[in-house]
């Protein structure tokens, strides 16, 4: 049967910049890389970011373009934050793309950016008690 979800696996067209990003802009810990992939934190779950390469029978995966405004649906990548104005003024200072600016939620304050090839992050600062029952999925609305 199933264990824990291991890894987060998402596709690029531009490996450097999306290393810029989670790295960089994000923080994340960097902990390995190779000619085509990178892998952010150690233990727990992990987002690999991986170029664009052959998969099977010769034919080549195709992530977004680089130049995408429009987050591609299918994915999104859910944080818990601590103080979430603070982190999205510094994103904002970075130029990082929102999709959803930090605003007040019934479970408390939610934003989503974008990264370079138009995935969504959630960034979500939870109310004392509601974190553990806290529903991302019913937490993605942008409007």
């Amino acid at each position: 049967m199933f264990g824990r979800l291991d890894a987060v696996i998402l596709f690029t067209n531009d490996l450097e910049r999306a290393v810029e990003f989670y790295r960089d802009d994000l923080g994340l810990p960097l902990q390995n890389t190779t000619r085509d992939t990178a892998e952010f934190f150690a233990s727990g779950t992990r987002i690999v970011i991986k170029g664009n390469s052959k998969v099977e029978q010769g034919t080549t995966t195709t992530a977004t373009t680089a130049t995408t405004s429009t987050p591609r649906p299918g994915i999104l990548l859910g944080f818990t934050i601590q103080n979430i104005d603070e982190l999205c003024e510094l994103l904002k200072k970075k130029g990082v793309r929102f999709l959803k600016e930090p605003r007040d939620e019934a479970f408390g304050r939610h934003a989503i950016i974008l990264d370079p090839d138009g995935h969504m992050i959630s960034l979500a600062q939870i109310k004392g008690a509601v974190q553990e029952e806290f529903d991302l999925l019913g937490a993605i609305g942008t409007e």
